[in-house]
């Protein structure tokens, strides 16, 4: 147990550095910002409490804020997701298989995995990039800087899952 609590403190401290440092220096045009960090969320094992999953996207987004001086936007949409992502799991893996513990690219399989890190990074990008324009107006770029950011992402997202969060 305790081997597995610093395995995910170990994730969740690479994965704020990696895009504190590297991602978060990835822009092009304003447009392309990839957010890897979503990730922890959406790795997080699946009998996870409600009220620790919250507190763990908190303590990530605001982490992420910190570094970013971003006013609580990264808070707010790791929270979101964080609060979404059992509908999302109920609504991608069948009732038999929801209890499953850890949520990875070979539990779920590829399609239900890519399903779910889709759905769970637009949501995302989707409610940050709308906090961050905070105008309807802005309606066209919000969602253009969230179809460009969400592939990169997602991507980012395979290739840790393949090479840092392999089949335990």
């Amino acid at each position: 147990m305790m081997s597995e609590n610093l395995r995910w403190i170990g994730r969740f401290v690479f994965l704020v550095l990696f895009q504190v440092f590297i991602l978060n220096n990835i822009q092009l045009a304003g447009y392309l910002n990839p957010y890897l960090y979503v990730l922890f969320i959406l790795s997080l094992p699946t009998n996870i409490s409600r009220s620790n999953l919250l507190f763990v996207a908190f303590a990530l987004g605001f982490t992420i804020d910190i570094f970013e001086n971003s006013g609580g936007a990264h808070t707010s949409a790791t929270l979101t997701l964080a609060f979404l992502r059992p509908f999302i799991i109920r609504f991608v893996m069948p009732a038999t298989e929801q209890n499953m513990g850890r949520v990875n690219l070979w539990t779920m399989g590829t399609g239900r995995f890519f399903t779910y890190s889709t759905l769970g990074v637009l949501i995302h990008h989707l409610w940050f990039f709308s906090l961050e324009a905070f105008r309807v107006s802005e309606l066209i770029p919000i969602l253009s800087r969230t179809l460009v950011s969400a592939p990169i992402t997602l991507l980012l997202i395979y290739i840790t899952q393949l090479f840092v969060y392999r089949e335990e």
